[in-house]
């Protein structure tokens, strides 16, 4: 087992599959040649395939294989085969997809990933634990199971593009569903192997995964010469007092059973003007992540309000143009736009623009958000100052596999903790695919796509089939260390040993 996930990682690390290039199709390539040599395959052609990824300028794909056992209870084995890019193992960027060369390497230095690499238990290079690692132990599982499925069914599926806004995963949402009909199956339950951590020798094993919103906001003030400052409206003034009042604030974190999302961040914050004047700026944007548990984006939209309330009543004390400001949420402010003349020519006009600048530009979805909500504005014709409310891909809600109230799902968990020491988490802050396989929140997922500019052709997901799917999950994967730094790093026995005989506990568990 050993030799063959290695050997198989080794293969993997040396694919350059760089998040939001071409390159990702190097490694779907791979993967379906890999598939397409398991002997069950071979007798079973129309069990495994590619999905295109609709109107992906890269025209990356989801890989997926389906082992069908003697009955259609089914686990997925879930990763993702795009890794991030290289530019933090300069001067060591040459060896960073060579998995022998660079743990050669990097057991030279007087460093912590030194002497793990000198103890012979660690292998390192790009995607090593985030997440080819895991993937070459899921696909040995996947062949080895292939030669005698006597149990239940098992599904394959890599996705393109985690690393960025889950294209790969919104694409597969639609799949799981129509392939669920398709094949009559029963999600049991999704292995999503990404790294896990330890802690007290005990492995982190999380059981949900954080929602996460990126809250966007355009102000609009009154450009006035600065000699006549108090008659105007820095929307900028306007919009720190904003960022003020939550940029890493505990009290706006959210908590559940002694767990907490990480703060509010800004991670953009400036002003929409072009050239140097002596004048106010006439509008300011930015865009801020926020984590949630099981706040809604009804729920996060009215905190803002409340908070952009309050940082209006404040800075009008400074600049009295500003008493009064109106707050508009997206939504509510495109049914005022509707009314007017040209609307539907304006919204044509400004989405074939943002397409091609996404493409041509490489713009980003925040960016081409912020443009839109500009163009709005401009189209509108309101000259008063105000401010403007909406969301910016990307969107993953929150959920948590208890909370889809399987009752089997507490014989996995124990299968699973009969085989290693293991602590649970309820969430995984760090963001994961897993968001897309079911909703825990209770809440309408279409407020979000009200309240968000570029939701349709340019970014969307199956609503409904999220609603439908319900999939309890595990983020279990091999021990790994510092995910996209130079010295990531993924444990042997964890990868060999442990984390097979946990991936066959597991789907025991979950066929019966």
């Amino acid at each position: 087992m050993e030799d063959k996930t290695l050997a198989l990682l080794k293969r993997l690390i040396a694919i350059p599959s760089t998040t939001g290039s071409k390159q990702e199709q190097k490694v779907e390539a791979f993967l379906l040649d890999y598939l397409a040599k398991i002997p069950y395959f071979k007798a079973h052609p129309a069990n495994y395939g590619q999905i295109p990824i609709k109107s992906d300028s890269c025209q990356r794909s989801v890989v997926y294989g389906l082992v069908e056992g003697i009955t259609h209870k089914t686990v997925i084995l879930m990763n993702h085969h795009d890794v991030v890019d290289v530019n933090c193992y300069d001067p060591l960027q040459p060896y960073a997809y060579d998995m022998t060369k660079i743990t050669a390497l990097l057991s030279k230095e007087d460093s912590p990933c030194g002497r793990d690499m000198q103890s012979g238990q660690w292998v390192g290079g790009r995607g090593s634990c985030d997440m080819k690692g895991g993937m070459a132990a899921q696909l040995v599982l996947l062949a080895e199971y292939a030669k005698n499925p006597a149990k239940g069914s098992l599904l394959f599926l890599s996705v393109a593009d985690e690393e960025s806004f889950s294209a790969g995963m919104r694409e597969a949402l639609g799949f799981l569903e129509k392939f669920r009909q398709q094949k009559n199956l029963d999600y049991r339950l999704a292995i999503n192997s990404e790294p896990n951590d330890r802690k007290n020798d005990k492995q982190i094993v999380p059981i949900g995964s954080v929602g996460k919103l990126l809250t966007t906001i355009v102000v609009q003030g009154k450009s006035v010469h600065l000699g006549s400052y108090r008659t105007g409206v820095n929307p900028i003034g306007l919009l720190s007092y904003l960022v003020a009042a939550t940029e890493g604030k505990n009290t706006l974190r959210e908590k559940y059973k002694g767990e907490h999302t990480t703060p509010f961040a800004w991670l953009r914050v400036r002003d929409r003007k072009d050239n140097y004047d002596f004048s106010l700026p006439l509008r300011s944007a930015g865009y801020c992540s926020v984590q949630t548990f099981q706040n809604s984006p009804d729920d996060v939209l009215s905190l803002f309000k409340k908070k952009l309330s309050a940082a209006v009543k404040s800075y009008s004390k400074r600049q009295p143009a500003a008493t009064n400001l109106p707050i508009y949420t997206y939504s509510d402010f495109m049914e005022k736009l509707q009314k007017k003349a040209g609307f539907a020519a304006w919204q044509k006009n400004i989405n074939q623009q943002l397409t091609t600048a996404l493409v041509q530009e490489s713009l980003s979805y925040p960016e081409a958000t912020l443009r839109y909500l500009t163009a709005a504005l401009d189209f509108s014709g309101e000259t008063e100052p105000l401010a403007l409310l909406a969301f910016a891909p990307p969107y993953y809600p929150p959920t948590n596999s208890k909370l889809m109230g399987k009752k089997y799902y507490k014989n996995i968990l124990a299968a699973l903790s009969a085989c290693q020491p293991v602590t649970y988490e309820e969430f995984f802050l760090g963001v994961s695919d897993c968001s897309y396989l079911g909703n825990t929140i209770k809440a309408d997922h279409h407020s979000y796509s009200a309240n968000t500019p570029l939701w349709g052709d340019t970014y969307s997901f199956a609503q409904d089939a999220l609603e439908k799917l319900q999939i309890p999950f595990l983020l279990l994967g091999p021990w790994g260390k510092d995910l996209h730094q130079k010295t990531e790093r993924v444990n042997i026995k964890s990868l060999t040993e442990e984390l097979p005989k946990a991936l066959r506990a597991v789907c025991t568990a979950a066929w019966q």
